[in-house]
Parts: structure tokens; sequence; C-alpha cells
């Protein structure tokens, strides 16, 4: 396993033992107990196999390309035979112009979650007004699919900041808490912004990882396998209390805000904040397979090239996090995460 960075972030590693995790959290008692593990297996498929696709950032108001991106995908998991879909957010606003690409998702016919991203709700749009279009039961909301519990969340609470919202408030925390005790199976966190540890994308961060990690404690089991989020268009994983964070990329780009030549002046003209990206020359996303038998998280990734020149050919210094080689790539690595007793 390569070296954490200061942010201690793993980046392209292949396996994540669990058992690591424990040792390095301080929580080795916790164990998926066998009644939950049967239940589990009693709710999935016949193969004991379950398959989700992942797909974060696309920015179809953004890209001259979104609805051959979403379509590439949904086609991909339609072969194969996913039993959902997760947009991980900042896929489009909730406008008329955005009708055939959210057509092209519904074409899916497993079931369909959405996190909302901070950019779904550009140009004056309210959350609520996403939600329905989107047809998503909420902003923040559970399911139970094949013996997994899927929480979806919401970081785009108010908290009177200047900027755009990152925020988990106390109401959606105590219903999260709630949620959690009221569950038995293994579950899944899907958030928008990491809550990682680098707590500048989510400002409760702390409160939103203290539950996880509490929950997990009282359970007396690992009831919380797997934290997904979007929103650093970055590739890595991460361990915070013993629970793997895994960050997907950007189906599209990395933002640099700085406007340069990567596509045609055309599509510059009529996509104009396009010319601020470094972009993906073909769309990403993960397949994430998660046998109960086995015991193991399998996520499948992609890689591309960039379009244009990189961050690093633009003039901008590498740093740990946002600007590092190893995270900032055209590129969703493969891992597999060992979950010891699952």
């Amino acid at each position: 396993m390569r070296k954490e960075n200061a942010y201690g972030i793993k980046p392209q590693n292949a396996l994540v033992d669990r058992r690591r995790f424990l040792q390095a959290s301080g929580a080795c008692s916790l164990t998926l107990l066998a009644p939950e593990l049967a239940r589990a297996r009693a709710d999935g498929p016949r193969d004991e196999t379950i398959r989700l696709g992942v797909i974060a950032d696309v920015h179809q108001d953004i890209m001259h390309d979104g609805i051959e991106r979403i379509s590439a995908f949904v086609s991909d998991m339609q072969s194969q035979q996913a039993h959902g879909i997760i947009n991980l957010g900042d896929f489009c606003v909730p406008h008329s112009r955005n009708d055939s690409f959210m057509a092209k998702w519904n074409e899916f016919t497993g079931g369909k979650f959405h996190v909302l991203g901070n950019h779904d709700t550009d140009g004056g749009f309210r959350r609520e007004q996403t939600v329905e279009y989107y047809q998503s039961p909420g902003r923040y909301f559970s399911q139970d699919l094949h013996g997994l519990h899927l929480i979806a969340l919401d970081g785009n609470d108010p908290d009177g900041k200047p900027g755009y919202p990152c925020n988990v408030n106390d109401e959606q925390i105590q219903w999260l808490e709630a949620d959690l005790q009221a569950t038995r199976l293994p579950t899944i966190i899907m958030i928008h912004q990491p809550i990682d540890g680098y707590d500048k994308h989510i400002r409760s961060g702390t409160k939103v990882r203290e539950v996880l990690a509490s929950e997990n404690r009282r359970a007396g089991f690992r009831k919380v396998i797997l934290v997904l989020s979007g929103h650093a268009h970055l590739d890595y994983i991460k361990e915070t209390d013993g629970i793997p964070h895994v960050q997907i990329n950007s189906a599209s780009y990395a933002w640099v805000g700085k406007k340069h030549a990567n596509y045609s002046p055309e599509i510059q003209t009529k996509y104009p904040s396009i010319a601020n990206t470094c972009p993906y020359a073909e769309p990403l996303w993960a397949s994430l397979t998660f046998d109960l038998k086995a015991g193991e998280i399998e996520i499948h990734g992609r890689e591309t090239t960039w379009v244009g020149p990189t961050p690093w050919e633009l003039g901008f210094a590498e740093d740990d996090y946002q600007r590092s080689r190893a995270l900032s790539r055209p590129a969703i690595a493969s891992r597999r995460i060992d979950i010891e007793n699952f």
C-alpha cells in the first residue's frame, strides 16, 4: 500500500484490509455479526453479489458532451445488470434544457439514487426544485437495496457563512443518528462533499463522523461499511474511525479556474466555463461489487487521458491534496476492500 500523504490519504492502492483499518482506529473488537450477515445475504441476489454503478460531478451545465458521458455510464450499467446507480452530485440544474440528459439517466431500469451537489442549484434554483426534478425521495433519505442500507446526505445546509453552503445541520444529523439505529443492515453513506477529515468541504464533518463511529460502537458490529463522496474531483481512499471513505473522481474534468485552450473555439464559445477545466477525454465512473459471501467490496475504475494541458503544464504548483499528481488524474483506481468477517 502506498504511504499516506499529509492528509492521511492513500491514493492508488489495490487492496485495503479492514484489519489494518481497525488496528489504526483502535476498533478491533467490531465485527459484522452472523445474524446481520445472514439477513443481508437473505435479502441479496441469488449469487450473493450486489452491483452498483457510481458516477460523480458530471457537470452537465458546463460540459458540451454531458449527455454522451451519462449515456455511456447508463449503457455500461445496463450491460453489467447493475442493481442500482448512484449520482454523487453536481449532476445538472433543474432546467428544461437538461430534460434529454435526465431522460438518458432514467433509461436505467434498476434503482436510481441521487445526492445533491452544491452546483445542482446554480442559477437561483432551490434544493427542493432539484429534488423534484430528479424524482428523488428527498434532500436526504435512506433506502434498502438487496440487503444493503443506503443513506444519502445533503451537505448543502446553510450555516450563515459566505459562499456555497457546505454543512450538514443538526436536524439532519439527528435524523442520521435515528436512521442508523433503526437498521441492522450493512450501511453505505453517500454524500457529495467528502467527510473524511478535510473539514473545509463540510464544516460539520466532525459531528457526522462521530455519529458513524458511535453507531458502529453502539451496535457492536461494523454497520457503516463505506462512505462514498464526490466534489473534490480527485481519486483516493482514506480511513477514518475504521471506515473506508472513497472519493469518486469527476466524470468530466479537473477544475482549474484558469481559461486556456482545450476544446475547439466553437465549443468554448458555446460552453464558456469549459475553458476553466482540464477535461478528461472519456467519462469516468466506478462499478462496485459487494460480495456478501466472500466479504469483499470490489471497485472497478476507469482511466483515460487529459484533453489539452494538464494543471501542472498550466503552471499550477503541486501540493498534497487538490494539485497532487497522484490524486488529481484522469482516472478512478480499481480497489478491493477486504472487510474481515463480513
